[in-house]
């Protein structure tokens, strides 16, 4: 082979090489980006598995009155909101669900409850249990009639409500008969 010949090829091979260390580095840019992407989805995948874990674990098991008791008994202590009675009635059922109204009762009531309080009961009574929906709620400023034209306008007011009514609902549906 000639020195010229000889000169080319490695020209042609440098060239190639030039071209291949390029698409390289580009491809591994993207490949780099991909795997970074990968890894926060994967992460974000293991956060809601384990959150979901967690809520399995801490929801209630049982379907009857008394695990329905437990539940909104724990929830309002979680929240400093006392003891609460809880009557259970079942609502006639449907085609396609059944229907059961959950009446809550405060024994705390002349307290009253600040809002965070109020919050955190409602989100937790839903959040833990599946299928259950606040379906009623009044609340009445405490230190008053319930209206607002007994107070001075610009007075300040302490952030304390009084829970008149609070009703829950649970949704079951109804499998179909095959």
């Amino acid at each position: 082979m000639s020195n010229r010949t000889t000169l080319y090829l490695l020209m042609a091979l440098a060239v190639a090489a030039i071209g291949l260390r390029m698409w390289s580095a580009s491809n591994l840019a993207a490949w780099e980006d991909n795997l970074a992407m990968h890894i926060s989805k994967y992460k974000s995948i293991v956060e809601t598995c384990d959150d979901l874990e967690l809520r399995r674990e801490e929801a209630p098991k049982g379907s009857d009155e008394t695990s329905f008791r437990k539940h909104f008994q724990r929830q309002a202590h979680k929240a400093l909101m006392g003891d609460v009675n809880v009557s259970v009635n079942p609502l006639a059922a449907k085609k396609t669900y059944v229907d059961k109204r959950f009446e809550i009762e405060f024994l705390k009531a002349a307290d009253g409850f600040s809002r965070p309080s109020l919050r955190m009961f409602l989100f937790s009574s839903e959040q833990k249990y599946p299928r259950i929906r606040t379906t009623a709620l009044n609340l009445r400023p405490i230190g008053g009639s319930g209206r607002s034209r007994g107070i001075e306008p610009g007075v300040d007011r302490e952030d304390i409500w009084e829970i008149t009514k609070l009703e829950f609902r649970q949704r079951t549906p109804i499998g179909q008969k095959n």
